[in-house]
């Protein structure tokens, strides 16, 4: 310490201003001490002169302090008052200027003990130790043991000032002793050092050897207070003879209270708290409690009975029981208070002690005294925690701090249990209501009430100056257990608030730890609290009282929420409600809620004093009445009782509701509870709420008589709790999202409540949804939390029967979704707004048309206020919400039907450009949707045409979108137009029809591949399935409709069928059109073969104008725009050379794909044939007659008079459609079919087919042939396709060559139809003509026509060995027998003569091949004989012809006699002899038989050519009579047999005739009979001439002269005729030159 100039001056003149002043007391009778304090004057002068500066000076006096020290030691040993006086004061400023040294201090000291053993000054010995000690560490040892022996002694003096400045020094000195520690620790602030002792035990009369000067003064002073409170003599303070106990119990409480480090730091003291203090208390205690029993707990007790009975009883036991006792619980609290921590079993004790002192008196001073050092210590909040982790923490440790509160708890229930008679209740109830003070009343018990007790401030525990306790008041227990029960609840609510806040800074293990203790805390207490609080909380009849106990209930269930204790917090937040609700019960009884049940014994008491009251105390006003808010868990007669709300209620539900809102974020499972209380707290007291969600009291009228009624009395607190109530939605809305979902639960939960009874018809509570709109409104900036689950509520209330909550509900969700969409939050604008709208498109499950009203309200609202702030995604979802209107629940109401078109037309006219691309899509769908409602089909059409908008705007941005996304939208356009392609309307699936058409044929090109796959796969393949299963399915009844419909179109399977022609007309145009883009498709072949397999399906439909319309589109997508009537055969003859003018036109498309197409062309024209067919079959045909040789065939140039019901027939213009397109596909695929394509079986086979199927009687008259051929379309197509098949057969290295027969049979088949038989009764088509003039006009021209193609296909490619081999000749010859038989019987005579020539031409081409292939013709000849016979010799002759035609005719038979002449009797040694023989048959009988009966005029009777050619025929076959060496054998034998035959058959008939003529008479032979014989004699005639000609027929020469007599014979008969007569004198002269021959032939031998 230093001291400055001015207090250096001032300390030398004072201490020269002593020593002068004790010069002259003492220069009269103390001449040494004159001496003396002279020397020192002089000495300090000296000092002061020499020394310079302050710090010099003082050094210089400190160093001289000794001889500065001896004059004032010399006058005090003179024991002269005044010099005694003045020396002391002169040391006292030594002292206080810090001058003093060491060894100054001990002979000061000894000076000092002197005077006060001469009992000398008492008092300014007391004024001098306290600064001697306390100035520096001076005094010390030995030293300072006496310092404090002689204040010690000095208290014991007999003057009283002389005592109190001694009791006053000795806590001086006490504490400076214990404060010099404290700087000693200071100093040497680094760790203690611990000193090994020299050897052997410390001696116990000195301090331990580890400790410091200081400490070890500090440390002797404490134990020898001990001992000398315990009745020992102290080894340390050695001189004092007595000390009071209580003051020694008082200096160790002041050393306890104030240097508790000094104990807790050197464990040398702690151990003297353990082995010293604690036993002596305990030992203290023992006058008042069983002191043995005690004793026996401390393990370190050193207390014996021997010691305790050598203790002086100064005073009895009754008289210090309470200042010994009251210090003792003092000293208890203070070690409780300071060293729990190293006095853990001793505090244990001591509180244990203490709760036996409270349970033991119940009605002295130790039952308070101990509450209020309980009070003391449960109001400390590190007591509470220590307690906590000390003993209620711990394992099969005993829970002291659970104690405490069970200990409380129990005074509070027997301090609340009625002693007294019933009269005595009366008398005190009727005092305390006449006082009015505050008390506790229950069952008539009433107990007063002590106000402003706190823990500091008690009645027992401060009468340190009272040797008995004062009076107790009634009620001060249990005031003062009330009072420390708050007080604990706030110390555990601060323990729990101090670990909770540690715990957010802590690691996770102490933080883990620190909850722990904190909930053993909470869990501990807890229940002993709230059981005390409720039994305190129902029986108080104060309001102040109450509202503290409401405070600590608060305070209970903010403690609850801080650590999480859900069943604690849950039994206390329910003692809460209950206190709020006008009965115990009432929540279990009318609300279905039960109370908590107990886990423990100890919680059962909440239940026996609470939870089962009947009704709380009937001192409260009673405020309202009325029935309970319906509950639909509790019965319904339990719904119309009375019950009383009080004053009490209305106090304990501020609080509630207070509670609930500070501590809301803690409530996890309890906000049913919490709400259900407010619920019926606003039922009870009717306040409803209003349309924002906020309460106020219900305003009703004077007369009308409500359920409940409110006092005017409750009014204020009805506006307290409205504006509390009011204040609970922005604290939910402040919650964070887990609590905040809980409460919405709870809510949702309570609303369902009231749900289920407004289901019954009764009012309900609109409490639930009220608050959850509130909340809602006031949460907007964290929707994305709860919107989902509270939206999905709302839209469940909108589904209810009541129509007052419906509606509330509609309101309050389209209210919630406007603000929503314009508020601010933290989430994405994007996800807000499609949470919102979202939920108005739930609302579209809601069958109710005022909730659907009230959402098309809001959505336009939205559009017309926030269109433009309307983000991306946020279009969808409104354009669903509208779309969803349309939807069969609904029933599609017209209104509302109209009111969502008008915001379709609202976002395609003003938001159209504004809203982002992508939405589009939803847009297109929600006209979509629009067009197929069936409750306005103008809205239906109007939409179609929206559609048709669109999709201009989609090409309109589809250089600035990408092609990604106007894809997207296209496939969405494609496929909603699909959709109302297979509309149920007609009118709606044409409309779509021509719009799908129109955009994809104007916009379809700006489709990559991947787009048009998904258009022909997933829009239109799928829309093909559809019209085709409806077309199949269509109902064929006429339809009953109110509008009058055209007949065409009076089915559903006509306009079905007009859907389908539009359909597929529509999509041909699509794959013209887009040919280009379909072709970069990878799985083209596929598309293409599926749309062909629609095209065949709908081709051969049985509807004539949905296959012709299929027909003429599968015609459109092979050939593009080219028509039937600009084909050109001729450019599809390869020969000529020329580019075809069609592959400019048509279509590109692959070789595979032509293929596939004349697959189907195949299937097609089958089908077609198939139908004709079954009609044909199924048909009333009256012609039913047909000759057995001649195969009958229905051609489509025969007709059929009546069909059977429901049979279709293909018309012409269906068979002249398809044949059209076959030469250009044919063109495409001839490269790439196999011959078995062209075989009969295939191809021919279906041509023909194609010929058999008839013309309805109803097209007949339309079908005309050409001017030029003569042929019908039909035909001229099918003798197209053969030719065209024809051209490419005869190509040059082509395979195909080996199928020219079987288009010749298909030929011949179509030649075949001109040789029918015509039944009388068959008709025409059309039944206008008959049917040979049809037949003329319409069969006869194209078989014909096709006779000339087949024999002209077959001249030309007879040499190829492909044909020749397949033996067609033979059939061609066969073929021709039919009409050469029929002759003038055919339809047409020109039939016949065309069959001759074609004949011929046969014959000329066939038999030189034939020749040289015997083997493989050999049943040609045979065929030729017949066909020869069949028309030489055929009965059918025509009596009509004139003699030229006959000899033209005839002319034409003798032709084909010289064929067979000079091809085949020419080389008869290659025939077969059969056939050869034949022949010669043949020829003689044409030679002979030529006689014309049908010739009446008989002009030309015979037919002298034929047989004059059948005759040299004969004739050049006996040629071989004469063959000899040089011809072959079988030639002369020819011969032979030809004249023998020819001479026979002229004998035979010159026989009969002369027979025959002698017969007759008078009778003319007939005219056959005369030409007959004319025939002979001019065969004979011929013979003769033919022997004149060649001699050397040897055979022959002695035939015809043994005829001579035959002819001879003839003679009497020939003038019968005259022509008969020139022929027979003819032949008579001709055996003249028989007769004249020179050289006779001679037959061989």
């Amino acid at each position: 310490m230093s001291i400055n100039a001015v207090d250096s001056k001032k300390l030398v003149e004072a201490l020269l201003g002593d020593l002068r002043l004790l010069s002259q007391e003492a220069k009269k009778k103390q001449n040494h001490v004159k001496e003396s304090a002279e020397t020192g004057v002089v000495r300090i002068r000296n000092i002061s002169t020499a020394s310079v500066g302050d710090t010099v000076l003082i050094t210089n006096l400190r160093a001289a302090c000794t001889e500065l020290l001896h004059p004032l030691v010399l006058a005090c040993e003179t024991r002269h008052t005044r010099l005694v006086q003045i020396a002391l004061q002169g040391i006292q400023r030594l002292v206080q200027h810090r001058i003093l040294s060491g060894n100054g201090a001990t002979i000061v000291t000894n000076e000092l003990w002197a005077l006060v053993e001469a009992e000398c000054e008492e008092l300014r010995v007391l004024q001098t130790v306290p600064p001697l000690v306390s100035s520096e560490l001076i005094v010390t040892g030995n030293t300072l043991a006496k310092c404090v022996v002689m204040c010690f002694r000095l208290h014991f003096a007999k003057d009283p000032i002389v005592i109190n400045a001694a009791s006053a020094a000795v806590r001086q000195l006490v504490s400076t002793v214990f404060e010099r520690v404290i700087q000693e620790d200071g100093i040497f602030s680094s760790e203690l050092t611990v000193v090994n002792p020299s050897g052997g035990r410390p001696s116990p009369r000195a301090a331990p050897p580890t400790l410091r000067p200081c400490a070890a003064d500090a440390y002797m002073l404490f134990k020898d207070l001990c001992l000398l409170i315990n009745g020992e003599a102290p080894t340390w303070l050695v001189g004092i003879q007595e000390m009071t106990r209580t003051l020694g119990l008082e200096l160790l409480e002041s050393l306890l209270k104030g240097y508790p480090s000094v104990f807790i730091r050197h464990t040398e003291f702690g151990d003297l708290l353990k082995d010293d203090v604690c036993p002596l208390i305990i030992r203290l205690f023992s006058p008042n409690v069983k002191a043995m029993h005690i004793n026996s707990q401390h393990p370190s007790s050193r207390i014996s009975n021997a010691s305790m009975s050598n203790y002086p009883p100064t005073v009895s036991h009754d008289r210090q029981s309470f200042p010994i006792s009251m210090r003792l619980v003092r000293i208890v609290t203070l070690l409780v208070q300071f060293y729990q921590n190293i006095l853990h079993t001793e505090c244990e004790i001591f509180i244990s002690t203490l709760l036996k002192f409270v349970d033991g008196d119940r009605k002295g001073w130790q039952r308070p005294l101990a509450l209020e050092s309980l009070h003391r210590i449960i109001s400390s909040t590190d007591l509470v925690k220590w307690m906590t982790e000390s003993f209620d923490c711990r394992p099969n440790s005993t829970h002291v701090l659970e104690q405490v509160a069970v200990e409380l708890s129990v005074v509070v229930q027997q301090c609340l249990v009625c002693t007294t008679f019933s009269s005595d209740q009366d008398n005190e109830l009727d005092r305390s209501q006449e006082d009015g003070g505050p008390g506790f009343l229950v069952k008539g018990l009433w107990v007063p009430y002590v106000e402003h007790l706190t823990s500091k401030k008690t009645i027992l525990l401060d009468s340190l100056d009272r040797m008995d306790a004062v009076a107790i008041s009634e009620g001060y227990v249990l005031s003062r257990c009330c009072v420390a029960l708050c007080d604990l609840t706030q110390a555990v609510y601060a323990v729990i608030d101090r670990l909770c806040v540690l715990d957010e800074n802590c690691e996770a293990g102490s933080s883990e730890e620190n909850l722990r203790i904190a909930k053993v805390a909470y869990a501990n207490t807890q229940p002993s609290i709230l059981a005390a609080i409720g039994s305190l909380l129902a029986a108080s009849t104060d309001e102040i009282v109450s509202d503290q106990l409401l405070c600590c209930l608060s305070t209970l269930i903010s403690a609850g929420c801080r650590v999480g204790a859900d069943q604690d917090l849950h039994r206390s937040v329910y003692v809460l409600a209950i206190m709020s609700l006008p009965s115990p019960s009432y929540l279990n009884q009318f609300a279905g809620i039960p109370p908590p049940s107990p886990v423990s014994k100890r919680e059962v008491s909440i239940s026996e004093q609470v939870f089962d009251l009947e009704s709380w105390p009937s001192t409260a006003q009673v405020t309202a009445t009325g029935p309970p808010c319906p509950c639909p868990v509790v019965s319904t007669d339990l719904w119309n009782k009375q019950v009383l709300l009080t004053s009490k209620n209305l106090q304990a539900a501020r609080t509630f509701i207070a509670s609930i809102t500070t501590h809301i974020k803690e409530l996890n499972g309890l906000w049913y509870l919490c709400m259900a209380t407010c619920e019926h707290l606003s039922w009870l007291l009717a306040m409803r709420p209003t349309q924002i969600g906020q309460f106020e009291r219900e305003t009703r009228d004077d007369h009308s008589n409500g359920p409940t009624v409110v006092t005017n009395a409750a009014l204020g607190d009805i506006g307290m709790l409205s504006s509390l109530m009011d204040k609970v939605a922005p604290a939910i809305a402040a919650l964070p999202n887990e609590e905040f979902l809980l409460v919405v639960d709870a809510l949702i939960r309570l609303s369902d409540e009231s749900l289920a009874v407004a289901a019954t018809g009764r009012d309900s509570s609109l409490f639930p949804l009220a608050v959850l709109y509130r909340v809602c409104s006031l949460s907007l900036s964290g929707i994305n939390v709860f919107w989902a689950k509270v939206a999905n509520h709302f839209i469940k209330v909108c589904n209810h029967t009541s129509v007052s909550m419906r509606d509330w509900a509609a309101v309050a969700l389209t209210s919630l979704a406007k603000h929503a969409i314009k508020s601010k939050t933290s989430m994405d604008p994007k996800s807000q707004q499609e949470m919102v709208i979202a939920s108005l498109l739930a609302l579209c499950s809601i069958p109710h048309i005022q909730v659907r009203r009230r959402q098309l309200d809001c959505v336009m609202s939205l559009m017309q206020t926030d269109g433009s702030s309307l983000l991306s995604t946020s279009w969808p979802n409104v354009i669903q919400i509208i779309s969803s209107i349309i939807d069969n629940d609904t029933g599609c109401e017209l209104s509302l039907v109209r009111q969502g078109y008008l915001g379709l037309r609202l976002v395609s006219s003003d938001f159209l450009q504004s809203i982002p691309f992508d939405c589009i899509s939803g847009l297109v769908e929600a006209i979509s949707r629009y067009s197929k409602q069936n409750t306005d089909q103008n809205i239906s059409l109007s939409a179609l045409t929206l559609l048709w908008t669109i999709s201009d705007f989609i090409y309109r941005k589809m250089e600035s979108v990408g092609n990604d996304a106007s894809e997207a939208v296209w496939m969405v356009l494609y496929t909603c137009l699909s959709e109302s392609c297979v509309d149920t309307r007609f009118a709606v699936r044409k409309s779509a029809c021509q719009t799908l058409l129109q955009t994809v044929t104007a916009h379809g090109h700006a489709l990559r591949a991947p787009a048009w796959h998904h258009v022909i796969w997933q829009i239109i393949i799928p829309l093909l399935d559809k019209v085709r299963s409806q077309t199949r399915c269509a109902s064929t009844e006429k339809s009953n409709g109110e509008l009058i419909m055209h007949h065409s179109r009076d089915t559903e399977q006509k306009q079905w069928t007009e859907t389908c022609i539009h359909t597929l007309s529509a999509i041909s145009k699509i794959f013209n059109s887009q040919r280009k883009s379909l072709l970069a498709l990878n799985d083209f072949g596929a598309v293409w073969e599926a749309f062909l397999g629609y095209l065949d399906w709908a081709a051969c439909y049985e509807n004539a104008e949905l296959s012709l319309s299929a027909i003429r589109s599968y015609q459109e997508v092979l050939l593009g725009k080219i028509s039937s009537q600009t084909l050109n055969v001729n450019s599809h003859e390869k020969s000529n050379g020329s580019e075809s003018t069609l592959d400019t036109v048509a279509p590109e498309l692959p070789q595979a794909q032509w293929v596939e197409s004349w697959k189907v062309w195949l299937r097609i024209s089958r089908g077609l044939a198939r139908q004709g067919c079954a009609a044909v079959a199924n048909s009333v045909n009256a012609d039913t007659k047909s000759t057995s040789s001649t195969p009958r065939m229905n051609s489509s140039t025969s007709s059929l008079t009546s069909l059977a019901p429901g049979v279709y027939v293909p018309g012409p213009s269906h068979l002249t459609a398809i044949l059209h397109i076959f030469p250009p596909l044919f063109d495409k695929v001839a490269k790439c079919i196999t011959v078995d394509d062209l075989k009969y079986e295939s191809l021919p086979a279906v041509l023909e087919s194609m010929m058999n199927v008839p013309i309805p009687s109803e097209q007949a008259p339309f079908v005309l042939p050409s001017s030029t051929t003569h042929l019908t379309p039909t035909q001229e197509a099918l003798l197209e396709a053969v030719k065209i098949v024809y051209v490419e057969c005869t190509i040059s290295g082509t395979t195909l060559r080996t199928a020219i027969p079987d288009q010749i049979r298909l030929l011949l088949k179509f030649a075949s139809m001109a040789t029918q038989r015509i039944s009388p009764n068959k008709v025409a088509p059309g039944g206008q003509k008959s049917y040979r003039d049809y037949a003329l006009t319409a069969i006869v021209p194209f078989s014909e026509y096709s006779l000339r193609i087949a024999i002209e296909f077959f001249t030309s490619t007879s040499q190829y060995p492909d044909v020749s081999n397949s033996l067609i000749a033979i059939n061609i010859i066969k073929f021709l027998g039919e009409p050469l038989y029929m002759k003038y019987t055919c339809i047409s005579a020109s039939t016949w003569k065309l069959a001759a020539s074609s004949l011929m031409s046969v014959l000329r081409t066939s038999i030189p091949y034939a020749r040289q292939n015997p083997e493989v013709f050999r049943s040609l000849w045979s065929t030729i004989c017949d066909t020869m016979e069949r028309w030489l010799f055929t009965p059918n002759k025509s009596s009509r012809l004139a003699a030229d035609e006959r000899k033209r005719d005839e002319l034409m038979e003798c032709q084909a006699i010289e064929i067979i002449r000079n091809e085949m009797l020419a080389y008869a040694s290659r025939l077969p002899q059969e056939d050869v023989q034949r022949l010669i048959s043949l020829l003689h009988r044409g030679s002979i038989s030529q006689i014309d009966s049908t010739d009446v005029l008989d002009s030309h009777t015979q037919r002298n050519e034929l047989a004059k050619a059948c005759f040299d025929a004969l004739l050049m076959s006996t040629d071989g009579a004469q063959a000899g060496a040089e011809e072959d054998d079988h030639r002369g034998i020819l011969g032979n047999v030809a004249v023998t035959s020819l001479l026979q058959r002229c004998t035979q008939v010159m026989a009969d005739f002369c027979k025959d003529w002698s017969a007759a008479g008078d009778l003319r032979l007939p005219r056959s009979r005369i030409l007959e014989i004319i025939s002979a004699l001019q065969a004979i005639d011929s013979l003769i001439a033919r022997l004149a000609r060649d001699p050397r027929m040897t055979e022959l020469y002695s035939q015809l002269v043994s005829l001579f007599p035959s002819v001879v014979d003839v003679m009497p008969c020939c003038h019968a005729d005259g022509q008969l007569e020139q022929q027979l004198i003819k032949t008579i002269k001709s055996y003249q030159t028989l007769f004249l021959l020179q050289n006779i032939p001679q037959s061989t031998v």
